[in-house]
């Protein structure tokens, strides 16, 4: 008999509330607590058969699923807001497929399917109408969009996507294996990838580890610039140094259990090329840890032992961050605590210290919410603001002060027509696939991939380029060359015409914790580079709050008291010859200058209005309002990719529902990360090792094994199985979440569990120890591709 939750009382412990998901009508896990409240219960009840159909939560708040005679979910009821219930209703074909999504203003989207069950037409109400057409295998050959824009896709013989032909656009092509030289180390991976942008080419050492990634930036063919990073790794396998294109070499040591424990930097050569292997300079040292993974803090390197000090974080009993230190103690730095309420949710900022300039008190905000967790109210820097929202998560009116400002979105789709402010008034025009095409200051101009190529603000025009991974490499007027790493986080910004570096930007896992600069006087062959060494501070979210020169530690640029919706500019100080700038916003966000707006990945956002300017490309699987920005709560939840929402540790997982070509260029950027295998998306829809999420078509995040396994119901006839081990928190600094993340769990049964089990516990010839600690230090990626081969194999019989 599957176990089912019927209550939980906790006292200050983390808890699991189940929501839904937009699509496919499955319940969801996010987080709550009970800190303040003692035995604050989250309450659930099921109908005779099974199915969950009431929610209570800490806080009181319901939520009701109701189920048609085939049990599929029907309806959610969300608690009461606004004196209604917003509920989202789902209709099904009779393949049991979603066939209508219903959302709270009553705006419907419609699938259809073909024969095989393939999403052939989509019918949104914000994007119009989107063909696709099928081949045998189950690729999409053909996607039409709103516009009556055309991509066509092509595939190899192993189903992988080898080009993208766009209506009046340069091709997108993907080479495997070498190409024609069919190199050994490259087998199943991507060699080249060339685009509208230039041209990229990954070379890999004997392990077949990425080691050389190579991005040529020809401009719109004025240009013609060459950025390579390098990679090295050490002798357990790790990813010892990463060489930036200006010749600044990154240096990554770890502790016994092989987490990151330090990062040095040898910078590039006076000359301004190479790097120059004699000088080291630390960068952060003494990193240490939680037993669960996150970090706790580390020291900040400096030249002058008396300006090193350190950054500490603070955790509370429910794994939640509940302070952080930004800035140095005795140079104006502060002390950030967060103060949550029983749901989990931000309901203040206090600060301390010693700074003057301004007071730690002076910096103290307060946040209040709706009952659908969305920020109604701010107050902090002597002002106070308040948001409200439609049924639908459409901000309709905001207030700044004593001024109040207006949102008004179309009455049959949530595209925004118009806005009275803050700033400049706007009125909206979009294109028939939902994208902005102006808003009275912004001329927008769409390539047929749908990306913004021209940009043009008055007399200013932006002209922009994307690589196939859908990043943007290349912008004039303001921008540069843009280099990014296989996470897709930004490292480098170069200047397009010369190609030399302007900022890099280095990370701890996530965090942003110092950016270079370059300083060069003289000319060739008198040259003189002299690198320039900023620490920054991240938050709790990972967004850049602060930064300090390592010369006296001394406050550059702060972000940290404003608006939190991003609207408010940072404070840029004089440093040296001019004010430092640093673009950086919200995680995967990027400040354009000429535009005001943030790139954001897939999309850009606008923080005057929170919202997005163009419509998910992945449709309601990001949320029911395809124009949302993170729910409407900034201080709890990113979206570093632009496509989907999520707690700071759950990892977006890419469900193209109306663009394939995502789906596919996610696919071709992980397998250079991790080494694998391209799948062609048959191969994906149709393998028979598929991950919780993957069922379902959403992540789930859990703090720990218990309650996912509580929420989950897993048996002993049908365990849920890890596919990277629970063991490797502690082995490979993985936080206890991502490993209790529903894209790490895969139901199985127990012969095959036991069978993967075993196999981690076997001592094999020419190894040390067991196969567990070989993968000890790799990362997640990585564990989990080799997971998921052992799981496929034990289902096969053939481990």
């Amino acid at each position: 008999m599957t176990r089912r939750i019927l209550s939980r009382l906790t006292s200050g412990a983390l808890i699991v509330v189940m929501t839904y998901t937009p699509l496919l009508g499955a319940s969801t896990g996010t987080l709550a607590s009970a800190q303040s409240v003692p035995e604050a219960p989250t309450s659930y009840k099921y109908d005779l058969v099974g199915n969950l159909k009431e929610i209570a939560d800490p806080l009181g708040r319901m939520t009701n699923l109701t189920y048609d005679p085939l049990d599929r979910v029907k309806q959610v009821e969300q608690p009461l807001t606004n004196g209604a219930r917003p509920t989202i209703k789902y209709g099904y074909d009779g393949m049991d497929q979603v066939a209508t999504v219903t959302d709270p203003r009553n705006l419907e989207t419609r699938y259809a399917v073909d024969g095989l069950g393939n999403r052939s037409e989509l019918r949104s109400p914000d994007t119009g109408l989107t063909k696709s057409t099928y081949d045998a295998a189950g690729n999409r050959k053909t996607r039409m969009d709103g516009r009556g824009k055309t991509n066509t896709y092509f595939y190899d013989a192993l189903n992988r996507l080898t080009r993208i032909d766009y209506t009046g656009t340069i091709s997108t092509t993907f080479e495997y294996d070498g190409d024609a030289k069919l190199t050994p180390t490259a087998a199943g991976k991507m060699t080249r990838m060339t685009d509208e942008s230039g041209y990229t080419t990954y070379t890999y050492d004997a392990f077949g580890r990425l080691a050389i990634k190579a991005q040529t930036t020809t401009g719109l063919g004025s240009y013609n610039n060459t950025h390579t990073l390098i990679y090295g790794y050490d002798a357990a396998g790790r990813l010892a140094s990463v060489t930036y294109p200006s010749g600044n070499r990154v240096n990554y040591g770890y502790n016994h259990v092989g987490q990151v424990a330090s990062i040095t930097l040898n910078p590039v050569k006076a000359t301004g090329t190479d790097t120059n292997v004699d000088s080291s300079i630390v960068l952060l040292n003494n990193i240490t840890y939680t037993p669960f993974g996150g970090t706790t803090g580390w020291k900040w390197g400096s030249s002058v032992p008396a300006n090193q000090y350190a950054h500490v974080r603070t955790y509370d009993l429910d794994g939640r961050i509940s302070s952080y230190t930004m800035g140095s103690p005795t140079a104006n730095g502060v002390v950030r605590t967060i103060n949550y309420d029983a749901a989990s949710r931000i309901k203040g900022y206090t600060h301390s210290g010693t700074g003057t300039l301004p007071s730690p008190a002076s910096l103290n905000q307060t946040f209040g919410y709706d009952e659908l967790n969305r920020l109604t109210s701010y107050s902090g820097n002597g002002t106070s603001q308040t948001y409200a929202y439609d049924a639908s998560g459409n901000r309709i009116k905001a207030g700044f002060g004593a001024n109040g400002y207006t949102n008004t979105i179309y009455p049959l789709s949530n595209k925004l027509s118009a806005t009275t402010g803050p700033g400049p008034a706007k009125t909206n025009t979009y294109d028939d696939a939902g994208n902005l095409t102006t808003d009275g200051t912004l001329v927008v101009t769409y390539s047929g991939r749908a990306r913004p190529y021209r940009i043009q603000n008055g007399t200013v025009t932006a002209h922009q380029l994307f690589n196939g991974l859908e990043q943007r490499v290349f912008q004039t007027n303001g921008g540069g060359i843009f280099v990014y790493d296989e996470q897709g986080q930004l490292v480098g910004e170069y200047n397009y015409v010369n190609g030399k570096a302007t900022r890099e930007t280095v990370y701890l896992g996530n965090l942003p914790v110092a950016v270079l600069t370059q300083t060069v006087t003289g000319a060739v062959p008198a040259q003189n580079t002299a690198i320039n060494v900023f620490h920054i501070h991240p938050d709790h979210l990972g967004t850049p709050r602060m930064i300090t020169r390592t010369l006296d530690n001394k406050i550059v640029w702060r972000w940290d008291n404003g608006d939190p919706f991003g609207l408010t500019p940072p404070t840029e100080y004089f440093n040296g010859s001019g004010t430092f700038t640093f673009n950086l916003r919200m995680p995967g966000q990027y400040y354009d200058r000429n535009t005001n707006l943030f790139y954001n990945y897939h999309r850009d956002y606008d923080p005057q209005t929170g919202r997005y300017i163009q419509s998910d490309p992945i449709g309601l699987n990001g949320g029911i309002n395809t124009y949302a920005y993170v729910g409407g709560n900034p201080l709890s939840n990113i979206d570093p990719t632009g496509l989907c929402v999520g707690p700071v540790m759950v990892a977006c997982v890419y469900i193209a529902e109306n663009t394939v070509g995502l789906l596919l260029v996610a696919e071709v950027g992980i397998a250079i990360t991790t080494g694998a295998t391209v799948p062609g998306p048959a191969a994906g829809l149709s393998n028979s090792a598929r991950t919780i999420a993957q069922e379902v078509g959403s992540v789930q995040v859990f703090s720990n094994w218990a309650r996912a396994k509580n929420a989950l119901g897993s048996t002993t006839s049908k365990p849920i199985h890890h596919v990277v081990e629970q063991c490797q928190a502690a082995r490979s600094g993985f936080p206890v979440s991502r490993i209790n993340t529903t894209d790490n769990l895969i139901r199985m049964d127990q012969v095959a569990h036991d069978a993967v089990s075993k196999y981690y516990s076997t001592s094999l010839p020419g190894l040390k120890g067991q196969f567990r600690d070989t993968l000890s230090g790799k990362t997640f990626e990585e564990q989990h591709a080799v997971g998921m081969d052992l799981v496929q194999k034990a289902l096969n019989g053939t481990l």
